[in-house]
């Protein structure tokens, strides 16, 4: 459909892992979309709530939560001119497509027959990327300009080194206790102040970090996430949510996994990663500080 001016409501099959992070990458592919069809309305479609915060910082018009592949609410509200399946494996949203008639379908090779359009699936892509190739987008930092364009300047943390401790699970997690002894060895080496970043469910890790006198930004609304992290000189996180909106900006960064992941790692020059299959406390602060040496290409004090 190349009349893009006159496509008025695009459904959108949302991936459906319950995490914020897993929400977090559809972005790029929602403001891609958003810039190639000006004039539609976009629809999620999700098997649970978690996509909320899609709505709220404007990234898609309205999320309709549906638990099963169920049409009859979405027929009654919406006649959709053009539909993403944004689940790779399921053929289930591939027939929910052909039921509602929508006349142009868009997904991946694997069911291929049931779509107007179709692209090589690779799962093995960073998962922003696997998603904007339905556009014929080779990388999320070809979005990220557009990404960038609404996002204010967060002047809290304009060049801070931010250290976010959190993630979904607790085997994700590299212990608290390193990344305050990292805190500190930067604080040594460096004149950029150190910031934290908890999220909703890190209040004890947030009293923790405050009694040991640090700057903390606890729990921000999406919007300002993104102008946080934006803003920051380096971001350094354990594989979660706000990882992906450094990966999606382009922010420098440097990620802490239990087990790397291509399809949760965004490959680029400003970015690095460790891993410890065995016992994540075993990697050291010294190891992050070498990582953050290389993205910044420190001269003297690293």
């Amino acid at each position: 459909m190349n009349d893009f001016l006159k496509v008025k409501c695009i459904a959108i099959f949302l991936h459906n892992r319950p995490f914020f992070g897993a929400y977090v990458v559809h972005i790029p592919f929602l403001v891609a979309v958003k810039e190639r069809y000006p004039n539609a309305t976009l629809v999620g479609v999700s098997k649970n709530s978690g996509a909320d915060f899609l709505v709220e910082a404007g990234f898609i018009n309205a999320l309709e939560v549906i638990d099963g592949f169920g049409t009859d609410s979405l027929s009654r509200k919406y006649k959709f001119d053009i539909g993403f399946n944004l689940r790779p494996s399921s053929v289930g949203t591939s027939l929910q497509m052909l039921k509602l008639r929508i006349p142009y379908r868009i997904g991946f090779k694997k069911f291929g027959a049931l779509y107007t359009y179709s692209v090589p699936l690779d799962v093995t892509n960073y998962r922003a990327d696997l998603f904007l190739s339905l556009l014929g987008v080779t990388s999320t930092l070809d979005i990220t300009p557009y990404l960038k364009n609404d996002i204010e300047s967060a002047g809290v943390l304009k060049n801070r080194i931010v250290l976010a401790p959190g993630a979904g699970g607790g085997e994700k997690k590299w212990p608290l206790t390193n990344y305050i002894q990292l805190a500190r060895k930067i604080s040594e080496l460096r004149s950029e102040e150190i910031a934290f970043l908890t999220g909703p469910k890190e209040e004890k890790e947030k009293e923790i970090l405050e009694k040991e006198g640090f700057f903390v930004i606890h729990s921000p609304d999406v919007n300002a996430l993104f102008s946080l992290i934006n803003s920051c000189k380096i971001f350094i996180s354990n594989d979660c949510g706000p990882s992906h909106v450094a990966h999606i900006l382009g922010a420098n960064q440097v990620v802490i996994f239990k087990k790397y992941l291509s399809e949760w790692f965004l490959e680029r020059d400003n970015s690095d990663y460790v891993e410890s299959l065995t016992d994540l406390s075993l990697v050291t602060p010294d190891e992050i500080i070498k990582c953050i040496s290389k993205i910044l290409k420190y001269d003297v004090a690293f």
